[in-house]
């Protein structure tokens, strides 16, 4: 009776050959310092950590714009629909798309201090831009 247990090759570390998460791998020429040990500089810092109170902000304010930004969309649904003029369409879908593409990048610039603030804030002035459009329509 063979008691040996199979272990299998796809639990890390346990074949041969296979990187391991958080270890650097080896280089084959000398087998002894792990690949990228000479490029890495311990006198160059981190990137700072997002802060989760600014995400939670930005996250906020991104939902009221969300919010208000559906409720323009449906009464412009209805103006197009109806008699608006042959210009709002694509005015208005520009603009909508000009501010979704602000919001995604107040969340792509998290890390910096003001300018998420900044992008949020156009988001907001297309917002507007949007509102002022369904009123000349």
């Amino acid at each position: 009776m063979n008691t040996t247990k199979r272990q299998s090759p796809f639990i890390v570390g346990q074949a041969s050959g296979l990187p391991q998460q958080g270890v650097a791998p080896v280089s084959e020429s000398t087998g002894a310092e792990p690949l990228g040990a000479a490029v890495a500089d311990p006198a160059v810092p981190e990137p700072p950590a997002v802060r989760l109170r600014r995400l939670a902000g930005v996250a906020s304010w991104a939902l009221l714009l969300v919010l208000a930004g559906v409720a323009s969309a449906i009464v412009s649904l209805f103006q197009i629909f109806g008699d608006a003029p042959s210009w709002f369409t694509p005015a208005f879908i520009t603009v909508g798309v000009i501010g979704m593409l602000l919001t995604m990048m107040a969340f792509a610039t998290l890390r910096f201090r003001g300018v998420p603030w900044m992008f949020m804030a156009a988001a907001s002035a297309t917002l507007l831009a949007a509102f002022a459009l369904l009123r000349l329509a």
